[in-house]
């Protein structure tokens, strides 16, 4: 890729997904590192080591586009990793935060839809950032693909 001719574009996804990066792999280490401190280095909570893999996959993604090696199936892993993160987010609280992600006991969501999306993305500074990044890189992914 010529850095001197990059679309704004893919100059935007690539900040986004450097932000994303950047957001995934520091909650990843920091929760997981955590639990090692407390004896265990698988953690009951598996997202946090999905975090540090997922965030290294965004920056290997990076490494790969800058590159100008397999574009598109960089953008296509990248939607897929962004559906997985906006849906695992509101789908881990909906089924009540289980430990094992889809498994273990949990506490369904109650009450009306969008009160609900509402609180959780307004939830905090960081999973604001996340979310917004999350969906517009998304959208950038999809464009670039259909467009590149």
């Amino acid at each position: 890729m010529d850095f001197d001719s990059i679309s704004p574009t893919r100059f935007v996804a690539a900040q986004l997904a450097v932000v994303v990066a950047v957001i995934h792999l520091t909650l990843g280490a920091f929760n997981w590192i955590r639990w090692v401190d407390a004896g265990f280095i698988i953690p009951r909570d598996l997202r946090w080591p999905l975090f540090v893999l997922s965030g290294l996959l965004i920056v290997i993604g990076l490494f790969l586009a800058a590159a100008g090696r397999y574009e598109k199936p960089v953008y296509a892993g990248g939607i897929v990793l962004m559906l997985v993160y906006i849906l695992g987010y509101f789908g881990w609280h909906l089924t009540g935060h289980r430990p094992l992600l889809l498994f273990g006991e949990g506490h369904l969501h109650e009450g009306p839809f969008l009160p609900f999306v509402l609180d959780h993305l307004l939830a905090g500074p960081v999973k604001f950032v996340a979310l917004v990044s999350e969906f517009s890189l998304l959208l950038l992914l999809v464009y670039l693909l259909i467009r590149e």
